[in-house]
């Protein structure tokens, strides 16, 4: 049979379309008799079509689509009204809107208000999978599902890797999906079970994440967390983790998100009854440590207006041990959590705030601001004069907190701080920049000091139970009332910068190649004050300033070309030195270099260090290497600390296919000579889940007291879901 065609357009049918089409008397189809409340035009086409007339619908069949706009509605058969756009579908019926493909046995929908109403049925809702036993879509564009059992699985039922069940779903593509009497599965077990869930569609901030494996300390673990939102404000966050030397752990957040640019925070929680926490670990004695250990924290941050925000972070620990054990990612990147909160007011030229910083946990040493107030007037012009000023000002009400296992007295002192400079900034020759500057500082000091050596003899206890007398040699401190401390600064600063072009051609680089060479010189005169860092509590850096008489110069070079039609830095090297005026011996006090090199996207190396010419030893040294293809990539760290730290470390990735993906990464320290870590581990990428197994071997050593450390060995296991590949709760395989 030859295919029909028919145009629904705006308030008329096409007659034009109607003579080829329908096999009816032309006269009843006046265009008035069939007007349409839509503006978007319907195409029609199939095996064949019938109007009727006193119905004002089209009855279509076989090989039936219709078209409109972006969606499309093919059926074995459809009955169309003319005059509302509701399209009665039966049989093979599949809808596709956008990203989104429906199937199912029959469907009720009105390509005007975009209602509509089905049975059963099987759909893609990006990014999810969805059968249901029957739904409805508002006119907002809204499913409600009834029975309905989602997933990212493009495996067919009941093969997926995972589902969630739901009694009943409320889903809006691109916004939002919510859920009642949640069941998730991994195959056809179930797992967890939500009475309600919120889904946020605008992003991917949710999933499944577990993590499987074997370390000596903790023994074989499964460590599992759910992440997923309550309401479009309010998410959360559920750990339940599982330890057989330690024992069973569970963790709840709350977090909030006001809007994308107000206020967003969150209040967690963790808890383990920890059945090793006495064992000895890597030297320390752990005998303090309570078996019931726990971090509970908030944070919040608060954009109350374009210029001002808030700050809150809050953490309390079960003790100092907690975060080395049980969160290692933490513990490297912030060992000792600040409690702190602050006001902020950020103006064109100035900043002013408020703040507290205050101890919650006893055994730390912190500096506590209870509280400080600021105020930073940025480099500005004075009127229209050539003169330029700039201000730091501060009062607080500091208290040194020390841990309570160092034995030392706290101390403390209120100190109001004010600096003020002058620049005068000149240009000489057209080329050279002279910046001439005079500052001074007050800061006055609540409580000042002298400080005094005691012996005491003390008895003691020999290893052979004989009794024996030691000398210990401590600092007392004899208050000598407040005082201010004066501080007079000269200084001045120069440079240039000065370029040529090498080449105009096509290099190994880019297009071009320019060099670029900026020297440039700080000196700074402050003679010596009337309180020396001697004569004061110390807390921070403004009361170790003292006298200075030092010429701050080096050298920044350049070399720059053309890539993808802007201007990139090939090399960035910026040599630079310290001149000690006053010294005696050596008047050099250091030498450094931070440098950047970029030879292509995919090759680029960064560098920075500080030679102590005084010592003769290089304080720090610092370098980076990034070097990636198609299919892999690595990466060779070393970072050294003198007499600290010289650890090299070396990462590589190899990923034949998007299936699966190698990687190795070592970790060697020099100082002791001893291998820290080294690992592997192996990615498997599924349709809707990654699976990751890795193992790395810690080797144990002796120390220098004496003391050993055992080997360490760790085997994991992980999952997540590949449609949220950003969610990675938990510690990966190297954590």
């Amino acid at each position: 049979m030859a295919m029909r065609k028919v145009l629904l357009m705006v308030g008329c049918v096409s007659v034009a379309a109607m003579v080829e089409a329908l096999p009816v008397p032309l006269n009843p189809l006046a265009p008035a008799a069939i007007a349409s409340t839509s503006s978007v035009p319907v195409d029609i086409s199939a095996a064949s079509m019938e109007y009727n007339k006193a119905r004002e619908v089209i009855v279509a069949s076989g090989n039936v689509v219709i078209r409109s706009g972006g969606e499309e509605l093919r059926a074995d058969a459809v009955t169309l009204d003319v005059k509302t756009q509701e399209a009665q579908a039966s049989g093979n019926v599949v809808f596709t809107k956008d990203k989104n493909v429906w199937r199912g046995a029959s469907l009720n929908y009105n390509f005007s208000t975009k209602a509509w109403k089905t049975g059963a049925f099987d759909s893609y809702i990006d990014p999810f999978y969805v059968q249901a036993q029957s739904a409805v879509i508002t006119n907002q564009a809204e499913y409600v599902l009834n029975r309905a059992v989602i997933t990212t699985c493009t495996n067919a039922a009941p093969h997926q890797h995972y589902t969630l069940s739901c009694r009943r779903v409320r889903m809006a593509p691109g916004d939002k999906l919510t859920g009642r009497g949640a069941v998730v599965r991994l195959g056809r077990v179930p797992v967890f079970y939500l009475p309600w869930v919120y889904r946020s569609l605008s992003d991917r901030a949710v999933g499944f994440n577990a993590e499987a494996g074997y370390r000596n300390r903790m023994g074989a673990f499964l460590l599992t967390s759910t992440k997923y939102w309550m309401s479009p404000v309010f998410r959360g966050i559920t750990q339940v983790d599982y330890r057989s030397k330690r024992g069973p752990a569970v963790g709840q957040e709350v977090g909030w998100l006001l809007s994308r640019n107000a206020g967003q925070g969150k209040l967690y929680g963790y808890y383990l009854a920890d059945s090793g926490a006495k064992e000895e670990y890597d030297g320390t004695d752990r005998d303090s440590v309570e078996e019931e250990r726990y971090r509970i924290g908030f944070s919040h941050q608060q954009n109350l207006s374009p210029r001002d925000y808030f700050l809150l972070d809050a953490t309390y620990l079960s003790d100092e041990f907690l975060l080395e054990d049980f969160f290692d990612s933490d513990y490297r990147a912030n060992f000792q959590p600040q409690n702190y909160a602050t006001l902020t007011h950020r103006g064109d030229d100035l900043t002013l705030g408020l703040s507290a910083y205050k101890r919650l946990n006893d055994f730390y040493t912190t500096v506590e601001r209870l509280p400080e107030g600021f105020l930073d007037v940025s480099r500005m012009q004075v009127g229209n004069s050539p003169l330029y000023y700039e201000s730091r000002n501060s009062v607080s009400f500091l208290n040194k907190a020390f841990a309570e296992e160092e034995g030392e007295e706290d101390y403390s002192a209120g100190r109001l701080d004010t600096s003020h400079k002058l620049y005068y900034p000149t240009r000489h020759f057209g080329f050279l920049n002279l910046i001439p500057r005079a500052g001074y500082r007050a800061t006055y000091y609540s409580e000042t000091v002298e400080w005094s050596s005691v012996t005491q003899a003390v008895s003691v206890v020999t290893t052979n139970l004989a009794p024996a007398t030691q000398t210990n040699v401590t600092s007392v401190a004899r208050d000598l009332g407040s005082d201010v401390r004066s501080l007079v600064e000269l200084g001045l600063e120069t440079s240039f910068r000065a370029f040529k072009v090498l080449s105009n051609d096509e290099n190994m680089f880019g297009s071009g190649l320019r060099h670029v060479v900026e020297p440039y010189a700080n000196y700074t005169f402050i003679p010596e004050p009337n309180l020396t860092p001697a004569n004061l509590y110390q807390f921070d850096s403004i009361d170790r300033l003292g006298e200075k008489n030092t010429l701050r110069f080096g050298v920044r070079n350049r070399y720059q070309t053309r890539r993808d039609g802007r201007v990139d830095d090939i090399m960035d090297l910026d040599l630079f030195t310290t001149y000690d005026l006053e010294a005696e011996d050596d008047p050099i006090t250091d030498v450094g270099m931070d440098a950047e090199f970029k030879f292509a996207k995919t090759f680029q190396v960064f560098m920075n260090g500080r030679y102590d010419t005084v010592a003769g030893d290089i304080s720090a040294f610092n370098s980076r290497a990034r070097l990636r293809g198609e299919r892999w990539s690595a990466t060779v760290e070393h970072r050294y600390r003198n007499e600290e730290s010289n650890l090299l470390g070396a990462d590589l990735e190899f990923a034949p296919n998007k299936a699966w993906k190698f990687g190795v990464y070592d970790r060697y320290e020099f100082e002791s000579a001893q291998l820290e870590e080294q690992g592997v581990y192996l990615t498997r990428t599924l349709d809707c889940l990654a699976v990751r197994v890795g193992g790395s071997y810690l080797p144990g050593y002796t120390r220098d007291d004496g003391t050993k450390r055992d080997d360490d060995y760790r085997a994991t296991l992980q999952l997540w879901l590949t449609a949220f590949p950003n969610i990675r709760v938990g510690s990966a395989p190297r954590d």
